[in-house]
């Protein structure tokens, strides 16, 4: 009996402050043209304390689908945010008055605009159209990000792969897909994938058995690659794998690919290339790949390196540049040093023997977040943990922190390839080795801030 005397007097109270609303705007007949009595959804929905700025800021949105609609931030607050104990509440609803019943924990309080609530856990609002019988159920939520938006996580997506099961294959991307040329059995074989989980075969044509597969590079629109003879082929169909066999000068042997130099305001561009000529190494650039310039009479320097290094083109303040990283030297050492070119035939070295990385073969290089990131590689017997970045362009190196390395499970190696995605969000470590085994897995990595908005 006490139950139904509460309702009836519920329902009591809100006749009247349906009453009092209308008496208050008047008997105009477009009242409920302005505020219709059965708009039980709420418009507008924040929050706000004085001692956290920051909450006022938070934009809430509203979605009415469903029997339960939800009110959430999209974009959620800082990591490890610290909320106060109450914080204000506001709100607009369709019907222009506070109508709110907050009926969280099985609790009945109506709450008002500028009402001091618990945010503790979600709250479950109940909304009363003017009728006093027409209601709307909203779960409200305040998001924090529960990871620091600064790590990087790491996902296995892709495991025993055969095509990775050898140390001679290389991953490119190319036409907005991963491509992986592998040696298996004395035959190159290809692998592509869309997403890097899931890999079909692929036939080819024209790519000689003698090819340098870990030499294979990327131009974004044509594929290059050269032979243990000191040819050069290149790849230009998107959708068959046709190599054609360049022209070149037949005194002159292709020795590295150092990387493809996209035109600028100044620059021609072109492929940068270590050949052999004369029985000297020298530097060599072409833009057509019919007219070659090289100096026979130069050689490379003792220290940089023909294999095993990791290249990237870039540009750098409207100019375009090629940068290379580590390697092994003609000699067979194994170097750290960071060069670069903004002509593809003049090379710059970089780096001192302050604030670089060690030595290292095999390494990956990659550009991330405005800086040069470098995972992976060897020296030696030892296998790089750490994670470097350079944010002056490769001159300067610092590791990053323990939030950022690779996770303790994560197995070291070199020789792996490493490519992005076309959104730069992704990267996706793809084979290699170490003295165990070979390692035929696909792993993807990400900075976690690069999943709060999508």
């Amino acid at each position: 009996m006490k139950a139904m005397i509460k309702k009836g007097l519920y329902l009591l109270s809100f006749s009247a402050l349906v009453s009092l609303m209308a008496s208050c705007l008047g008997s105009n007949d477009n009242y409920t043209d302005t505020y219709p009595l059965t708009d039980a959804e709420l418009v507008k929905f924040w929050l706000y304390n004085d001692s956290l700025p920051e909450l006022q800021q938070v934009v809430f949105s509203i979605d009415h689908d469903g029997t339960v609609g939800l009110i959430y931030n999209y974009d959620s607050m800082a990591y490890m945010t610290e909320l106060p104990e109450k914080v204000l509440i506001g709100y607009v609803s369709g019907a222009g008055i506070d109508n709110v019943l907050n009926i969280t924990n099985g609790d009945s309080i109506w709450i008002k605009n500028g009402d001091s609530i618990d945010i503790s856990l979600p709250l479950t609002l109940k909304v009363y159209a003017l009728d006093g019988i027409t209601t709307k159920l909203y779960r409200a939520q305040l998001n924090i990000h529960q990871i620091d938006p600064d790590s990087v996580q790491y996902n296995r997506i892709a495991s025993e792969l055969p095509f990775l099961e050898t140390e001679d294959n290389k991953t490119v991307t190319f036409n907005d897909r991963f491509l992986t040329y592998s040696r298996i059995d004395d035959k190159i074989q290809l692998y592509s994938s869309q997403d890097a989980e899931n890999w079909t075969y692929e036939t080819l044509s024209g790519l000689p058995s003698n090819t340098v597969i870990k030499g294979i590079q990327s131009s974004g629109d044509r594929l290059f690659a050269y032979t243990e003879d000191g040819d050069l082929y290149v790849r230009y169909d998107v959708t068959v794998d046709q190599w054609i066999l360049a022209n070149k000068p037949s005194s002159i042997k292709v020795k590295s690919i150092l990387g493809y130099l996209n035109s600028g305001p100044k620059q021609t561009e072109g492929l940068s290339l270590v050949i052999e000529t004369g029985g000297k190494y020298t530097f060599a650039f072409t833009g057509d790949l019919i007219q070659w310039q090289y100096d026979s009479s130069q050689s490379i320097p003792d220290n940089f390196p023909l294999s095993e290094f990791s290249t990237y083109s870039y540009p750098v303040m409207l100019t375009e540049r090629i940068t290379i990283f580590g390697g092994v030297s003609s000699d067979g050492t194994v170097q750290n040093a960071v060069w670069s070119t903004e002509n593809g035939f003049y090379w710059a070295k970089f780096t001192n023997d302050i604030n670089v990385f060690p030595p290292l073969k095999g390494a990956n290089v990659f550009y991330y977040n405005n800086e040069f990131w470098l995972i992976n590689g060897k020296s030696n017997d030892s296998y790089s943990r750490e994670v470097y970045y350079s944010a002056d362009g490769g001159v300067t190196w610092n590791t990053k922190p323990g939030k950022c390395q690779l996770p303790e499970d994560y197995s070291l190696r070199y020789g792996a390839s490493l490519v992005t995605d076309k959104d730069k969000k992704y990267f996706y470590i793809i084979g290699g080795r170490n003295n165990a085994s070979l390692l035929p897995e696909v792993l993807k990595g990400f900075l976690t801030k690069k999943e709060f908005k999508q």
